[in-house]
């Protein structure tokens, strides 16, 4: 039976198939804690940012290139052996389908997902699955959600009910960068490792914030975002008013 206790865990993907297409390059991690999840997905092949200070430097080919990554978080909700992903935030805003797929354990650590909306197979191989938490949190007027497990984390800010970024991604592609694009940069997604009170992003979709920490813990507990613009200004956010804490529910 699939529960969220038994998918509690950092999941890391093998591949992703359907009669169109097969992709082992994508690096995707998705973390569950009890009902909350965050996940993110970063494509190969990004382009060369050495020399540059600000997302902004960048040619519109290159930031193209960097809206292929993927990023959301919320909740699951489990129906038999399907699962479906409520995207509660969106690094491209609404989505245009609900992602529901069955699940199938394949041993206690492998995972085969087959959408029950669109045709494809992927494959999961669990990495650890203690200690495990996560936390619903406010940032300003966005929302974060952040799944630890272990060392590791995955941690995403961005606003509910965002527009859906196929309008600004098409008006990229004529040379015209819009305030949206601004401000989907402004928020994001990383997977990255806690080294004491701080997490440093190993990928994120501002791949300038790669190496630094993203987010810090205060003495008294406070989390803090290290916010960086698409203009590549810097700023400190208190992640506020958690509206959910989970920890180690498997």
């Amino acid at each position: 039976m699939i529960t969220t206790e038994t998918l509690q865990g950092h999941w890391h993907r093998a591949w992703l198939k359907s009669q169109a297409f097969c992709d082992t390059e994508t690096t995707v991690h998705w973390m569950q804690c009890g009902p909350l999840y965050a996940d993110v997905r970063i494509p190969p092949n990004r382009p060369d940012i050495r020399g540059a200070t600000a997302l902004a430097d960048l040619p519109d080919a290159a930031l193209l290139s960097l809206l292929r990554a993927e990023g959301f978080a919320g909740v699951v909700e489990l129906n038999a052996d399907v699962c479906t992903w409520q995207r509660l935030i969106n690094w491209h805003g609404r989505p245009e389908q609900e992602d529901s797929g069955q699940l199938e354990f394949r041993g206690s650590d492998q995972l085969m997902e087959t959408g029950v909306l669109g045709d494809y197979a992927e494959l999961w191989n669990r990495r650890s699955d203690h200690p495990a938490s996560a936390v619903h949190m406010k940032a300003g007027t966005a929302d974060a959600y952040l799944v630890t497990v272990g060392t590791r984390f995955v941690f995403g800010v961005g606003l509910p009910e965002a527009e859906n970024s196929r309008n600004m991604i098409a008006a990229l592609e004529a040379g015209q960068r819009t305030w949206a694009m601004q401000q989907q940069f402004g928020q994001g997604f990383a997977f990255g490792c806690w080294d004491g009170a701080h997490g440093i992003a190993e990928l994120s979709t501002n791949p300038l914030t790669e190496g630094l920490p993203v987010l810090s813990c205060t003495g008294d507990g406070e989390l803090i975002w290290h916010a960086v613009d698409f203009f590549g200004q810097s700023r400190d956010v208190s992640l506020t008013r958690p509206m959910e804490v989970l920890n180690d529910v498997a």
